[in-house]
This record gives structure tokens, C-alpha cells and sequence, in this order.
């Protein structure tokens, strides 16, 4: 069986300092060129008192000249200073953040993307491909699917109370066969805006859904990091998950402080990775290698949440890239919470991009996980075919049509918090050029 899992993650030079430095000729120390010079004692004192006046004048003049490039000095800072604050406080921010790689996003966008599957094999075979049919995400505008055009005629199944599509076939021996879907959706970029303030604790749950999904999923039939256990991809349970999420956690009351002590953890603690093609690494794993793609951070996201009983679960679909203007596959969080009223929502979390309580329009969800073991298991094997070996399937996004409207700054980082790119560029710059002149006063 084969599964294809391809992940990508979007993640400052010092410029030259300038200085600027006064020069000035030596006096001669053997007073060679004085004026004055006779070998009468009166003569003496006439000639240091005319070097000691000359000194006094030699004085006068720099510090006046000192006083007057410090003035030139405190022009530059103020023209320099607004400047900056024209760049970084006025719509031209957002342009030169996206420019950087920032996190810049639509508010709003309608994209049309082609997914394209290449099968090619080197011996008969028959073959089945199940995909998830994507669904509308109503809630807050999120996500609206307005066409999808499958190739091939698959027929149409119904399975966890989801539409999904099936396509079976044979292929002979050094045959290939591609299989086309277009997908048209709208989407919108969202922050929930909630504050620790705002966020009731885990008690405040209902007890079915903290038991729904607290609990281990997803167990393979396979020990790839041998431990002497088959594998769980999120296992809540494990002795050094449980015990590392309390600490992580210690002293925190609500579900929104615990839930982002777990997220900082992790960003400062596992390290971004490609992903290959094959099963991800469990949630164990990440941990111990201190690595992980997009939905193995996520694994470990959701047993160290599971852990202190805060419900969260994985959200698998597409994400586009700016840069290399792609489509790729993507896996983040989501999770349940209640607020201070008692309503019982949810919110994304995606600690591979930094968004906390927050997600971007650049990108459709395919499949959200319903905690049921088994389920996750059957999106990532969504390809088979009989006899075993000797089939390769690749799969491959293309961007065909987008549009967007408006531009949303959304990112997320605990390194300084409250200490952005706005206050922290004209801040540097402005520091420097005030030590500057103090230091050449």
C-alpha cells in the first residue's frame, strides 16, 4: 500500500553600521612651529602663554564644530525616524511584509486548484482510490465549496456519515493512468480574537466530548521506532507525554493559557522538517527526535493537549504557498473550547505556520477528524492495489485561478510578546543613530 503525505511550511540580515569619525593633525610636542621662541626666560612664559591660548582656540573651534554636526545628526534621526514610521504604521506595511515572506494573507479568496494523480506501474494490477468529498465550513464564513469536477466518473460512497469517492480500474504492465480533480472553494482568514479572559477551563466541557477524543488513536500494526510497542500516532498515555504536559501546564488554569503553553513548547522546541513520502512519525517520535513535519507536530500538538484533557483532534487538507505559488499537502489542529458564557465552539491552531487561535484563507480543509479509531487511518491510505509492489503514485496541485480581497496581517510568536517587526525595525534604527551621536558629540 502506498501513502502520500508531502508537507510544506512557511517560515534578517544586519546591514553595514556607519560611523562617522573626526580627524585632526598632531600638534608638535617639540613646539617647532610656535611663533615664539627665544631663549629668555621671558620669551618662555610669553610662549606658553601664546600655546596654551592657541590650545584654548583649537578647543573652541572643535567643539563648536561637534555641536553643529550633532545638530546635522539630530536632523538626519528625525527625517530617518519618520520615515519609518510612514513605512511601517501605513498601508505599504502589509506589501513589505509580504515581500519579506511575512504573514501576510487575503481576507478574503476564491481559488481554483487542480489535483492531479500519476499512477504508473510495471506489472498488472487492479487498483482502488478513495478521496474525501470536501464540505462547506460554514461557521464564520470559513470555507465554501462551489465545485468540484472529478475525473473519470467515480462512483460516489457513503462512509463515517461523509461522501467520498471511488474509483477502481486495472492497469497492464508498463501502463500509467492520471486522474484530474479541479476544486473551486472560497475562503476567508480568520482570528478568533479570544483572550485568557474570554476562556472557560476543562471542567467546563461536556464529559462526552473530553471521552470522545482524550484518548489514544490511531495504533499501527508496526514498531518503526523500537520502543518494544506498536506504534500510536497520538497517544495521550504515554508515560513521557503525559508527564511533560503537566509541566508544560503547571500553574495554568483555562483551556486558553494551557493550550498556548503547549503551542509555545512546541515552537521552541521541535524543529520544522520536510516530510517525506510514507507514514508520518507518531506523536513519540516527534518528541524524541525533536523534528516533525506539519501533521507530525500536529500528532504531538494533540497528545500533549489530550493529555490535560483539552480535546484536540487533526484537520488535513491543502495549503497554499505564496512564494512558490503551490499547493501542498497540509495537517494542523483543531480544538474544542468554551467561552465565558458556556458555549461550546472550536478553533484552529496550526504551530508550523504560527497561528494560534487563528487561521489563514490559504487553505481548504479536505477532512476533520472525528477522534473514532480507524478514520484517520483511511484518509492516509486512500490508494491500494493488488499484487503488492511494483506501483508508484505521485500527486501533484496547480494553481489555475485565484482571486483575493484585502490583506490580513496574522501571525503569532512568543519570542518578545507584544515586541513586533513594527515596534522592533524603527526601534533598532532609531537607537543606533541616537548612540551614534552621542557617541560623536
Amino acid at each position: 500500500m502506498l501513502i502520500f503525505n508531502s508537507e510544506m511550511n512557511y517560515k534578517r540580515d544586519e546591514g553595514p553600521k556607519v560611523g562617522m569619525e573626526g580627524t585632526s593633525k598632531k600638534i608638535d610636542e617639540n613646539n617647532t612651529h610656535n611663533f615664539y621662541h627665544s631663549n629668555g626666560k621671558n620669551n618662555n612664559n610669553i610662549s606658553e602663554n601664546k600655546k596654551r591660548h592657541d590650545n584654548q582656540k583649537f578647543t573652541k573651534k572643535k567643539s563648536s564644530k561637534r555641536k553643529n554636526d550633532s545638530w546635522k545628526k539630530g536632523i538626519v534621526v528625525l527625517i530617518l525616524a519618520g520615515l519609518l514610521i510612514a513605512v511601517f504604521f501605513s498601508p505599504l506595511y502589509p506589501d513589505i511584509q509580504n515581500l519579506w515572506g511575512g504573514p501576510v494573507y487575503p481576507e478574503r479568496a476564491h481559488f481554483s486548484i487542480q489535483r492531479t494523480f500519476d499512477i504508473r506501474t510495471n506489472r498488472d494490477i487492479n487498483y482502488n482510490m478513495t478521496l474525501i468529498v470536501p464540505e462547506d465550513i460554514p461557521e464564520n464564513d470559513i470555507q465554501y465549496i462551489r465545485d468540484v469536477e472529478w475525473d473519470g466518473e467515480p462512483t460516489t460512497e457513503k462512509l463515517y456519515g461523509r461522501d467520498w469517492k471511488y474509483w477502481e480500474g486495472s492497469l497492464s504492465s508498463g501502463e500509467s493512468k492520471s486522474i484530474e480533480i479541479v476544486y473551486e472553494a472560497e475562503t476567508r482568514t480568520l482570528d478568533w480574537g479570544y483572550s485568557s479572559d474570554d476562556i472557560g477551563t476543562v471542567d467546563d466541557l461536556p464529559d462526552e466530548v473530553k471521552d470522545r477524543y482524550n484518548r489514544n488513536q490511531w495504533q499501527l500494526e508496526e514498531d518503526r521506532n523500537g520502543d518494544g510497542e506498536n506504534d500510536w500516532m497520538i497517544q495521550p498515555d504515554h508515560p513521557q507525554i503525559k508527564s511533560l504536559a503537566e509541566d508544560i501546564v503547571e500553574g495554568e488554569e483555562n483551556i486558553y493559557d494551557k493550550s498556548r503553553a503547549i503551542y509555545s513548547w512546541i515552537n521552541r522546541n521541535i524543529k520544522y522538517e520536510l516530510g517525506g513520502s510514507g507514514l508520518p512519525k507518531h506523536a513519540y517520535w516527534v518528541l524524541e527526535s525533536g523534528s516533525g513535519d506539519c501533521d507530525e507536530q500536529s500528532f504531538l500538538y494533540a497528545s500533549l493537549a489530550r493529555a490535560v484533557e483539552i480535546p484536540a483532534y487533526l484537520e488535513l487538507g491543502v495549503l497554499y504557498d505564496r512564494m512558490a505559488n503551490r499547493w501542498e499537502g497540509h495537517g494542523w489542529i483543531r480544538q474544542m473550547v468554551v467561552n465565558d458564557e458556556g458555549t461550546i465552539g472550536w478553533i484552529n491552531i496550526d504551530p508550523v505556520n504560527n497561528q494560534f487561535f487563528a487561521r489563514g484563507a490559504n487553505r481548504i480543509t479536505f477532512w476533520i477528524d472525528d477522534g473514532i479509531e480507524g478514520h484517520l487511518n483511511d484518509y492516509y491510505y486512500f490508494f491500494s492495489w493488488s499484487p503488492p509492489g511494483g506501483v508508484s503514485v505521485t500527486e501533484n496541485f496547480k494553481n489555475i485561478g485565484m482571486e483575493t480581497e484585502g490583506q490580513i496581517i496574522l501571525g503569532d510568536t512568543d519570542d518578545i510578546p507584544g515586541f513586533t517587526m513594527k515596534v522592533a525595525a524603527p526601534a533598532v534604527i532609531i537607537s543606533f543613530f541616537i548612540f551614534k551621536v552621542k557617541k560623536d558629540s
